[in-house]
Formats: C-alpha cells, structure tokens, sequence
C-alpha cells in the first residue's frame, strides 16, 4: 500500500498493520508514526524507501544515524528507529510534531506542564489515541511522581504576527532581539598578570599582555627605580619590557639569543618579527633596571612553525590505538596501500634532493657533494 492507502485507514487497522509487521509499541505511536513505520516495511529498495518513508521518518533516520555513527551508540540508534523518538525543534524552527514519545520525554525530564501540553495535541488529532489518554490523566494527578527538572524547556517558536498598514504601531520590526543589539563593550583590562604568544607564521610571534598596577608598584618598590617620578610607568631607573627568548635547534646543539623591547606600557600587544623559522620561543613582560629584569608574567615556551618541509623521513611506520602506537606489519590490511604511498613520497623526494644535488653542483656549490647529500633508493 502507498501513502495515500495507509492514510485512509483508521487508527486501529493501522496498529494491527503494524504489530504484523513487527512495529515495537504500535499502540504508542501516533498515525503518522505508524504510517512511516509500514512504509518502511513496504519496500527493501533504498530510493524508494526515502521517497516514501516522508519528512518525518527521513528525520529520524538522520537522527539515528548520528547516533549509531557519531556517537558510537547502535542501541539507543535502533530504539530512535524503533520508537519514533523525535528531536526537539530549535528555537528558530517550528514545533515538534505531538507524540506520546516526545511526551514521556517531557516528563521524564521534570517538565510536566510541557509533557501535558504534547499530549493535548496529539488528542486534538487523534481523539481515539488510549495511550496518550491514559498517560495524560496521571500526568493531571498531582500524586503522579515526577522528577525535578534540571533545566528550563526550550521555547517554541512563535509566528511574529506582521503590523496592520493602519495600525498604531510606528516604525520597523526589529529583527534581532533587543539583547544583541545592546551588549557592553569589552573591558580594557581584566585586572590580571598575563602574558599570551601566539605564533603567525615561521617568523612572527604575536604578544599581548596587562600587568596590575599593583604588581608593577610592589616590584619598582625594590629597585633602585622607586615608584614613581619621571620617566613613564618604569619610573626614572626601570622601564616596562617584553623580553623573548628564541632558541634554535642546530647540529650543533641549541643556539640561544634574547630580544627586549621596551614597550612602555602595562597593556598592550606587539609582533615580535624576523624569527628563525622552526624556532622556539617563550615571551615574558616584566620590568627592567638596569641588567636586572624581573618577569612579571610569561608565555608558555612555543615552536614557531617550519618554513619548508623537512627533508628527513621516518623508516618506521606505526598506527595510532588508543592503547599507545603499534608498528604495521605484513599482516596488516592496509599495509600495501600504506607503501605505495611511501613508496611515491620516497620518490618524488629523491627527485628532488637529486635536482638540487645537481643544481648546487654545476653552480659551484659544495652542497653538491654526496656528504651532504646521500642517495636515496626508493622500492
């Protein structure tokens, strides 16, 4: 039977349909719960299948499988196909179609007003529905057990009912609520000792910082500096500075250098640029006197990102678990796929290094010589 058919019969011969066809908790759903359900029972091809299944069971196929894959939660997936388990609508979207399941929903969640509510609509629709009659007179009892709620309900969607050309009512529909339209402006500061780094690119480092006054007035208090008097927030012998520390790795070990910038100020942000790329780098706002520098706050030591690919590749393959990495074997189903890639990312390196090698050689460069760099023999 198509969708027209199934519509056309009334309630009861659509349970019996449907406890026939092995629908779970037939007498629970509403019409067209159950008209989805049969349809989906109708036809084992898929196109068809989505073409006559409807909006509703569409959805909530979607719906279970988020859950089955997503999630990685099959047995609450097959009670969503099986129940019919509806979503809440969002706060833009219109409400939720009434049924029985959304009700016990609400009523499980504490919201007993609510659940009340989706059960007169499913009454208006299907008067002869005894489920959501039994269910909606003790949810009625005050004495029926239901559990505090631990949040408030989302709000249906109300229609924004548009203004009479002759009515009193002057000016433009807002569009945004008024909330959106008012918010304060970010504070200056957030009376904080910070000092945050972000890198840019292989070669800027982005720095911002506050420091308390507080602060700043209890360390220029044991410098020679004092507090106050001429000179700006360092005072007369110390000055506000953002010091960063840049270490590159070499084969030669770590080559260390350090930067200050005096930035005369307890708030503010300053790019940090020309770093060695692959560099890594710590940035600290402190107070200066002298060759005595004080931190005040620092960043966490960062790696600034590489400018080229690395020329080294690994000769050991191993896959992630979340027990720790484990080494690909022979036996392993993707092992031969993985070598092939390997395989090509092996050549088209060793193009290259042999392009270089031979670029360097006839320009007379001593990179050219196989010391530095040696072949590479790809499978």
């Amino acid at each position: 039977m198509n969708r027209a058919e199934l519509e056309r019969l009334d309630r009861e011969q659509l349970i019996l349909r449907a406890e026939a066809a092995g629908v779970v908790r037939s007498r629970v759903l509403t019409r067209p719960e159950l008209v989805d359900e049969l349809l989906l029972r109708s036809t084992a091809d898929y196109a068809t299948k989505q073409r006559a299944r409807g909006l509703f069971g569409i959805a909530r196929d979607l719906i279970a499988r988020v859950v089955e894959q997503g999630l990685h939660l099959p047995d609450a997936a097959e009670r969503i196909r099986a129940l019919g388990t509806p979503t809440s609508a969002r706060p833009t979207a219109p409400a939720a179609m009434p049924t029985v399941t959304l009700a016990e929903i609400y009523a499980a969640q504490g919201h007993r007003a609510r659940a009340v509510e989706t059960l007169e609509g499913v009454l208006a629709q299907e008067p002869e529905h005894l489920a959501a009659a039994a269910l909606l007179r003790r949810l009625r009892d005050s004495r029926f057990p239901v559990p505090p709620p631990r949040m408030a309900p989302e709000e249906e969607a109300r229609p924004v009912q548009a203004a009479e050309p002759d009515s009193d009512v002057k000016g433009p529909t807002p569009s945004e609520p008024s909330h959106m339209l008012d918010d304060a402006p970010l504070p200056p500061r957030y009376d904080v000792d910070e000092c945050v780094a972000i890198p840019v690119d292989p070669v800027t480092l982005y720095v911002y910082w506050e420091v308390r006054a507080r602060t700043l007035d209890y360390v220029r208090g044991d410098h020679p500096g004092g507090p106050g008097g001429p000179g700006g927030p360092g005072g007369p012998g110390g000055a506000i500075v953002l010091r960063v520390v840049v270490i590159v790795p070499t084969w030669n070990g770590p080559q260390s250098s350090v930067r200050d910038h005096e930035v005369h100020s307890t708030v503010g942000d300053f790019f940090v640029r020309d770093l060695p790329a692959g560099c890594v780098v710590r940035a600290a706002i402190g107070y200066r006197d002298g060759t005595v520098f004080v931190a005040l706050a620092h960043s966490p030591a960062l790696e600034t990102p590489p400018d080229a690919p690395s020329p080294l590749l690994s000769d050991t393959l191993v896959r992630w678990t979340p027990t720790g990495t484990v080494r690909i074997s022979g036996v392993d189903p993707d092992a031969q796929a993985i070598e092939r890639a390997l395989g090509r990312v092996r050549r088209t390196a060793a193009q290259e290094r042999r392009a270089a090698a031979a670029a360097a050689q006839a320009a007379g460069s001593p990179l050219g010589s196989s010391e530095r760099w040696p072949a590479v023999s790809a499978p």
